[in-house]
């Protein structure tokens, strides 16, 4: 798969024009871009990096070496926060509002905004870089006029903001690799941005529990706290949310039956 989206990428073409054009001739110019592409491969680039897109929630998302690749796994994320979202919509309220922290691509804020057209949100990364990619996606998409963009860390820019403490939803991928973790690839570790991916010392929750904190001072009664963990991590996770009060905790498996989103509401 990886040689037939580099090839296609190459040509300007679909996978399925590759296989309706599986005779035709290369020129060398052609060829000399795939091979320049089969090169970057084998230093182990991500193949969403050169060809500059991932695919996530049925929508096409630009990434660069700035942004997290987009995986299906967070697919969940999302649909947990569609269900809910669409609730508080149907229950009678204003339009609903959300927080998508470390939004690196932005796919997470994008593909809900894509789901319940109702709502707006609010896009925060630490880094400049991924802001403009997550803007990017936005604009690409549509939905730049309901998501507001901040830079800063965690929940922090919205502490001064109208919304603050009135928030349906807060969301989030954070970091949750441990820097001695053997398992993550090659490419992975040496291409996707370091921050994104890794935590300091030896709690994978770090991150998680200080927006967990934070979250229950933005959240409106009733709203939902979201995060995506690592193998292994949800029991932790589930007992931290319980101890800070949370109502509701609960689990989401992704489609290996690896628990994947934990969740909770604040409570009142």
């Amino acid at each position: 798969m990886d040689a037939e989206l580099l090839v296609a990428h190459a040509l300007g073409l679909d996978r399925l024009q590759l296989y309706l054009q599986f005779d035709r001739p290369l020129g060398e110019a052609e060829l000399s871009t795939i091979r320049e592409l089969v090169r970057r491969r084998g230093a182990h680039v991500p193949v969403a990096y050169l060809v500059g897109e991932r695919e996530f929630f049925s929508l096409a998302f630009r990434v660069d070496e700035r942004v997290l690749v987009p995986r299906p796994e967070t697919e969940h994320l999302v649909e947990t926060a569609r269900v809910h979202l669409l609730g508080v919509r149907g229950a009678g309220g204003a339009s609903p509002v959300f927080a998508d922290v470390g939004t690196g691509s932005g796919c997470i804020a994008v593909a809900l905004l894509h789901e319940v057209p109702a709502a707006r949100g609010h896009a925060i990364d630490i880094e400049a870089g991924a802001l403009e990619v997550a803007r990017a996606n936005a604009e690409r998409h549509g939905v730049q006029d309901r998501l507001t963009f901040h830079e800063g860390d965690l929940l922090a820019p919205l502490r001064d903001q109208p919304d603050w403490g009135r928030l349906d939803a807060v969301l989030s991928n954070p970091p949750y690799v441990l820097e001695d973790d053997e398992s993550v690839e090659r490419g992975v570790r040496d291409h996707e941005p370091h921050g994104a991916l890794f935590v300091e010392g030896s709690d994978p929750l770090v991150v998680a529990a200080r927006l967990a904190e934070e979250a229950l001072d933005a959240l409106a009664p009733g709203g939902l706290l979201a995060f995506e963990v690592g193998l292994g991590g949800a029991g932790a996770a589930r007992r931290r949310l319980a101890d800070l009060g949370y109502a509701q905790v609960a689990v989401v498996p992704d489609l290996a039956g690896i628990d994947r989103v934990v969740c909770g509401q604040r409570p009142g």
